[in-house]
């Protein structure tokens, strides 16, 4: 009898270990829906890049399709990839840039672009984006503000 499971068991391990592993997660699963309370994940608890694109609601009407963050020398920190300054100059009156993707999202749809300086309230910034079957989408910046980093966002 002994004889017969184990050369049962060691024919099926692999179905036996999934049907185990099944049975972990589902008990894992039942476990988190009762013992966490409503509500108790947030802003703090999701990491960055979590949250994709299609998983935000239609009624926002578009959502961030390219983003970088530029310091005040030009180099970029981060970005969407392809992101590249193609201009930046930088005076005692401010920054005159350009930011270029080789994606072409601004092309066949409303796009807009928000850009901030250094962070909320940090001094005017204007930003237009344009698009190029040539280059791709462009954002063109102008900041009061030298000294701060400029972040921008191309919303459709």
């Amino acid at each position: 009898m002994i004889g017969k499971t184990l050369n049962y068991i060691s024919h099926h391990a692999i179905a036996i270990l999934a049907l185990v592993c099944s049975l972990l997660a589902l008990a894992g699963a039942s476990y988190a829906a009762i013992a966490i309370p409503k509500n108790s994940v947030g802003t703090a608890q999701i990491k960055q890049g979590a949250v994709t694109p299609p998983k935000f609601s239609k009624q926002i009407g578009g959502y961030v399709r390219l983003y970088a963050k530029v310091t005040p020398a030009g180099k970029i920190i981060y970005a969407t990839p392809g992101a590249k300054v193609t201009q930046w100059a930088l005076s005692s009156t401010g920054i005159i840039g350009s930011i270029t993707w080789r994606h072409q999202e601004a092309s066949n749809k409303a796009c807009a672009v928000l850009a901030t300086a250094g962070g909320f309230a940090q001094g005017p910034i204007s930003a237009v984006v344009g698009a190029s079957h040539a280059i791709g989408t462009n954002v063109s910046i102008l900041s009061a503000n030298p000294n701060s980093l400029v972040t921008v966002a191309v919303i459709c």
